[in-house]
């Protein structure tokens, strides 16, 4: 009897097993769309599509009305594209999860930038807390308000999708929308596609119209931005008072068949050209380059494109190229993002350097260069970006400095100033190209932690001794006298144990007694981030000519200039080398380079004593033989 009960309890248990199994197999069969995966055939499907919207949560998914009074609605990407892909999976990609405090951050790289002329502030942002950024909530940005200012140059998701979590802009959702990815921003191939109208459709609030806007397909006026927070955006587009201007939606209707059906030039490799309105760089001088005077990455050149290179799955965790990136990016394949870099694709991996010559790269011989090179300085600092020069030229990028924006709402932008190239020494212990930035804000500083000030609070605080001429290419200058006004107004609102202190130019700037002192402070400190395009071909990059491109006596690998950006009057003309950004290499540069010299000495005085006493030998042997 008491193996009979065994026997039933071990059928059961085998059961319940193999139920749960199939279970869970159907349940995530019914979570998979038709266009999550691969089928295993290599040619794009034809998005023929039907457009969807919804207007609240609430709502039940409805058909765009492209004609007549109901014709109000934009389609939108959740409900459209969300018909056969998980946007869910999407939405924690690198592009759209800088606000998820689980992700690992990864290396440092191109922050956002609050800047406020009048305040004197450029403070760097992000969500993903690198060391020398702040993160939104920190210095008191909530998620509307970062949509808001740096929604121009976003693909939508993120702190669009997050509006809904804090009380500023919960009052505008309904009339707005979320910010939802636009997926078309990076997969449309249609050269419609119009990201500057996008960022328009972003300034005006118009939010749940951006991907109507963008794509083409849909002329959007009015500004939602106009209307009251009772409006509802299901109502024909009218208003009977002249300062409100609802948003209207214009379809083009010559690009829908008969059936109401539009087709996207939909796109799984994304063309550069998409990445390009978010990720140009534009080079800044007395003497700035025409672009037909420039010339291209190397590998653009050759045919290749940023995903090539930046690849990613379903999930949309793109890989970013660089050695020791965080294995999740890649969903754990490891070996896979690995060969994504310089070395993996030119070289091939550590066991198996077979692998090497991916899509065509060449294998570099380096020849004459010591192996001591490959453990202190990474690829990119030989052949990436511009060339170090005597002074650190200045950049513009596009999410910093609003490139990319046309018509009315075109932006010529300088500030925060972007030094580059600037060598720098990385958390891995390597030397790598990067691109700086200085800070400047003012501050609450208690047992030497430093919290930003809000400029906003900063206006209406000290907002009279602020007054300044202007600048086109820096923040107006500020002079010590009006820093210690400032501090003196911003000190009545900091709590007991807090110090009013200005940060800029590498210094933090506080009051003792009634005069303004100045030290060397962390928080201080210009933030950097590695740079690894444009890629110079081979006989361009440094160590190509001699050793004398980094170990000449002048050499700006270590002695070139770096501008220090701050509007503290003085601070103008104040300029750090290169070796400050290098740590212990600067004492043991001279050693270095009287080396080189010494070796070069003995190696020729050696050679000549060869060839002497070999001229001496064969003499010798005439003489006596």
């Amino acid at each position: 009897m008491n193996k009979s009960w065994k026997l039933l309890a071990v059928i059961g248990c085998v059961s319940c097993c193999f139920f749960a199994v199939v279970a869970k197999s159907e349940s995530e069969l019914s979570e998979a769309k038709l266009g999550d995966g691969n089928d295993g055939n290599r040619t794009t499907p034809v998005h023929l599509c039907e457009l969807f919207t919804r207007v609240y949560a609430d709502d039940e998914r409805e058909k765009v009305i492209l004609d007549g009074e109901d014709a109000v609605q934009p389609f939108t990407t959740t409900e459209t594209c969300g018909e056969c892909h998980t946007i869910e999976s999407i939405s924690a990609g690198w592009h759209f999860n800088s606000s998820h405090a689980d992700v690992p951050p990864g290396r440092p790289g191109e922050p956002w930038v609050l800047v406020d002329r009048f305040a004197r502030t450029q403070i760097p942002v992000s969500g993903r807390g690198w060391p020398g950024t702040f993160k939104p909530e920190q210095i008191g940005l909530t998620p509307w308000q970062m949509v808001k200012n740096f929604g121009r140059h976003m693909p939508g998701g993120d702190y669009g999708e997050i509006i809904d979590q804090q009380d500023d802009g919960l009052d505008r959702i309904d009339v707005s929308g979320k910010f939802e990815i636009n997926c078309l921003a990076c997969h449309n191939a249609d050269r419609r596609q119009d990201q500057s109208e996008a960022a328009l459709q972003v300034a005006r609030e118009n939010l749940r119209w951006v991907s109507a806007a963008g794509s083409g397909l849909a002329v959007v006026s009015g500004l939602a931005s106009t209307m009251d927070d009772f409006w509802d955006p299901r109502e024909k587009a009218f208003s009977d008072n002249p300062s409100q201007m609802p948003p209207k939606v214009d379809y083009d209707k010559s690009r829908f068949d008969d059936k109401g059906r539009v087709f996207f030039d939909i796109t799984r490799k994304v063309p550069a050209n998409r990445c390009y309105f978010c990720h140009s760089v534009e080079q800044v001088s007395d003497e700035t380059l025409e672009p037909w005077e420039q010339d291209q990455d190397v590998h653009l050149a050759a045919g290749l494109s940023c995903v090539d290179c930046h690849r990613h799955g379903e999930n949309h965790m793109i890989s970013r190229g660089y050695e020791d990136a965080d294995t999740a990016v890649a969903e754990g394949k490891k070996a896979t993002v690995a060969s994504l870099t310089c070395a993996g694709c030119h070289l091939g991996s550590e066991d198996n350097q077979a692998d090497g010559g991916r899509l065509g790269a060449p294998r570099p011989e380096h020849k004459g260069i010591p192996t001591v090179h490959f453990d202190k300085l990474t690829c990119t600092a030989c052949h990436s970006g511009s060339k170090p020069a005597a002074q650190a030229g200045s950049v513009r990028t596009s999410r910093i400095h609003w490139l990319g924006l046309h018509g009315k709402h075109h932006l010529d932008t300088y500030q925060p100033q972007i030094a580059a190239t600037v060598m720098t020494k990385r958390q891995d212990g390597k030397i790598g190209p990067a691109r700086m930035m200085w800070p400047a804000f003012w501050a609450r500083m208690k047992d030497e932690q430093v919290t930003p000030i809000e400029p906003e609070q900063v206006r209406k605080v000290a907002g009279d001794a602020l007054k300044a001429g202007d600048s086109e290419k820096h923040l107006p200058e500020i002079s010590r006298e009006q820093i210690a006004q400032v501090l003196t107004l911003l000190q009545g609102q900091c709590a007991e144990g807090e110090q009013a202190v200005y940060v800029a130019g590498g210094r933090l700037y506080q009051l003792d007694g009634e005069t303004v002192t100045a030290k060397e402070h962390s928080v201080a400190q210009p933030y950097s981030w590695a740079l690894a395009h444009d890629v110079r071909p081979a006989q361009q990059s440094l160590g190509a000519r001699s050793c004398t491109d980094c170990h000449a006596k002048d050499a700006p690998f270590f002695i070139g200039k770096v501008a220090v950006d701050s509007p503290v009057a003085g601070d103008a003309d104040r300029q750090l080398l290169m070796s400050n950004f290098l740590g212990p290499l600067e004492p043991e540069y001279p050693r270095i380079n009287r080396f080189f010299k010494w070796l070069i000495v003995i190696i020729m005085s050696l050679l000549i004593l060869h060839i002497m006493g070999d001229l001496f030998r064969r003499v010798m042997n005439r003489i006596f033989h």
